[in-house]
């Protein structure tokens, strides 16, 4: 009788310490999980204006096309470079033969050059400047200067994450439930990127005075993914 009362006492014990174990692993699992998302928003008027140029010439001899390029390139270099605030940037180059249906087959050099700067009207100025000195204008583009960008993300990212707990609360309540607690928060954003102002490929080329530019609002958004615990 004395070994099969421990026994008993034995299994009795496994049981309860297995129950004990499921209930603790039941736990934090156990109640409603609602999944959810909320958004913040913050606009802000593009402060960086880039303007994208190129210089261009022609020969019917590769080497001559290219120096006729390369001096017109480094004189709009030296003429807008050394300005406070102004970044000037040389980018690709390219050389390529063409071969008309009536004269003579020769060479077009091309390199782009862009501009680019938060004063947009000294900005505009010297694209004028370069173009009477030969270059064209190809577009302009606004975006957000990384300063002004970071300060809206920050807003829209504290306006997202203020929103979810006051979001979780009011759907527990209007399910009849109660707000435990956040888990797997995701952030994400979104933004846009440079927009570019269109003009008129003759105006561009040739135009006696700077185009005029402004800038249209944008809007950043921050996306916070969650998932709430809820509880009768």
């Amino acid at each position: 009788m004395k070994r099969l009362f421990l026994l008993c006492s034995a299994v009795f014990s496994a049981a309860a310490l297995a129950g004990s174990a499921h209930a603790a692993d039941a736990g934090p699992d156990s109640g409603t999980k609602l999944e959810f998302t909320t958004e913040g928003r913050a606009q802000g008027v593009p402060t960086l204006l880039t303007i994208r140029l190129f210089g261009h010439a022609s020969n019917a001899n590769p080497a001559q096309a290219q120096q006729i390029l390369n001096r017109q390139i480094a004189t709009a270099i030296k003429a807008a470079s050394g300005q406070d605030g102004i970044e000037v940037r040389a980018g690709s180059y390219g050389i390529s033969q063409e071969f008309p249906e009536h004269g003579t087959v020769h060479w077009n050099a091309r390199q782009d050059l862009t501009l680019s700067g938060t004063d947009s009207v000294r900005l505009l100025a010297i694209a004028g400047t370069l173009q009477e000195q030969g270059l064209a204008m190809e577009g302009l583009d606004w975006s957000l200067d990384p300063q002004t960008r970071d300060h809206l993300m920050q807003d829209a990212r504290k306006q997202a994450l203020e929103k979810v707990r006051k979001d979780a609360q009011a759907d527990a309540e209007a399910l009849g439930l109660r707000f435990v607690g956040l888990t797997n928060v995701r952030v994400s954003t979104t933004e846009p990127g440079p927009r570019p102002m269109m003009l008129m490929a003759a105006r561009m080329a040739s135009a006696p005075t700077p185009p005029q530019s402004s800038p249209e609002e944008q809007t950043l958004r921050v996306t916070v993914s969650v998932q709430a615990k809820l509880a009768p």
